[in-house]
């Protein structure tokens, strides 16, 4: 039978697995006892076959295609599939600059003798006896790197999932004194911010604003606090779980240390978390309302935490600057990242891009850390995406919860990655 042209009914990832037969796919479960097999077309020239209800389960985060034609099953959103094609994972090129936020593991003796395997950026980075590598005094070897530590990086990830350094650029997480002010200037204080204080908008519309999704020109002293006891110490015991290790053992004297705190506030005007570079996470009520579980919580409190982690308000502030340190082959700028150095009308969207996938990306790893479940994340941004709280079936799964899943299936649950025991996070 030949099914070349017909289209597929979804396109998208597995959102639930339980069994071979009993699976989801953008929160739609799909019916597989239907499907026929046979030989479809080649996908990166290997030959794929579609058959019946898988003996095992299929992985969260597994790209797939669904043909066949949409039912209402039991009262339940189904796909009827005729055919289902899982996508494999492609090993890609990806660069960028992060903190690295876990203590780096020694390579087993053998063919990657000499190395090492960090955890940065959301990923897990092999540096091996090929992998070129320029230090920042103090940091002179191997030996010497450790978690808080910076690292700007390039490779391929390898089938599972692991980016495999063909360079790497390490130095020291050092606070500059514009970063300092930074901090300074962007404080937060609950109890000096009257009730009813309101945004600037003709002020802010001029200043990258507080309206949309970009929030990042938001005035917080102008955010009253939101006075709800309970819910204020729900959200200060999951955000303080969630604070990385190395940030919790570094001393108060030391610079690199901030100093997280986490508020409720009153406001609609976004569904989000709004990071201060002191460390400051402000929550709007609702979405602690919104959300459903502790771990959907939990993954917008880490997604805050990861943009302070990663210093983006610093990095939104110094882009150009970063931008022609790199041009001109400066001095080590951290903040200098991939994707950081855009230019034109586009520039602002493709930076808030790429930072919520950093965020995201991290954010992952923080949850796993602290014992959470990472397949909530995804859930949690698509439950907020909507102004008004509505069903997950009834929204359209948006960007930030397509690219979760596609770290997870690629990074976290690939059998692949599952089989190494020495590249788990």
């Amino acid at each position: 039978m030949d099914n070349t042209q017909e289209d597929p009914v979804l396109t998208g990832y597995v959102t639930r697995a339980a069994s071979g037969s009993d699976f989801d796919a953008n929160d739609v479960h799909i019916v597989c006892s239907g499907v026929k097999s046979c030989v479809i077309e080649s996908i990166c020239d290997v030959k794929q076959s579609a058959v019946g209800c898988l003996g095992y389960p299929p992985f969260v985060g597994e790209p797939l295609k669904v043909y066949g034609f949409r039912r209402t099953v039991d009262r339940v959103d189904a796909i009827i599939a005729t055919r289902i094609e899982f996508q494999p994972t492609l090993p890609r090129e990806i660069s960028g600059s992060a903190v690295i936020d876990a203590a780096p593991s020694p390579e087993p003796a053998g063919a990657m003798a000499s190395g090492l395997l960090v955890r940065a950026d959301g990923y897990r980075i092999r540096i091996t006896g090929k992998t070129k590598i320029e230090w920042n005094p103090p940091l002179r070897s191997l030996a010497d790197v450790k978690a808080g530590d910076w690292i700007k990086y390039k490779g391929k990830q390898d089938a599972a999932g692991v980016l495999v350094a063909a360079s790497v650029q390490i130095g020291p997480n050092a606070i500059g004194s514009g970063e300092d002010k930074l901090r300074e200037k962007r404080e937060y204080d609950p109890s000096a911010v009257p009730a009813t204080a309101k945004q600037n908008f003709v002020k802010d519309g001029f200043a990258g604003g507080c309206m949309g999704s970009y929030v990042g020109g938001c005035d917080p002293k102008r955010f009253p606090p939101f006075k709800d006891a309970q819910m204020q110490a729900r959200i200060e015991k999951i955000g303080n779980n969630l604070v990385p290790a190395y940030q919790s053992a570094l001393p108060d004297s030391d610079p690199a240390k901030i100093g997280f705190r986490f508020q409720l506030i009153d406001t609609k005007l976004f569904r989000d978390a709004l990071t201060l570079p002191s460390g400051i996470i402000l929550v709007p009520h609702q979405v602690v309302e919104r959300l459903q579980n502790d771990s959907q919580l939990a993954a917008v409190l880490a997604d805050a935490i990861a943009r302070a982690l990663e210093r983006q308000q610093y990095r939104e502030q110094g882009k150009q600057k970063a931008a022609m340190a790199s041009m001109l082959g400066g001095a080590f700028v951290p903040y200098a990242g991939g994707g950081i150095a855009m230019e034109g009308a586009s520039a602002e969207g493709g930076i808030l891009a790429h930072e919520q996938q950093q965020s995201g990306r991290v954010s992952l790893t923080l949850l796993h850390d602290a014992g959470y479940d990472i397949d909530q994340a995804p859930m949690a941004w698509w439950l907020l995406d909507p102004g008004k709280p509505k069903p997950l079936s009834e929204i359209e799964m948006p960007d930030r919860a397509d690219y979760l899943y596609s770290i997870l299936g690629e990074i976290w649950h690939n059998p692949a990655a599952n089989a190494s025991a020495d590249t788990k996070p």
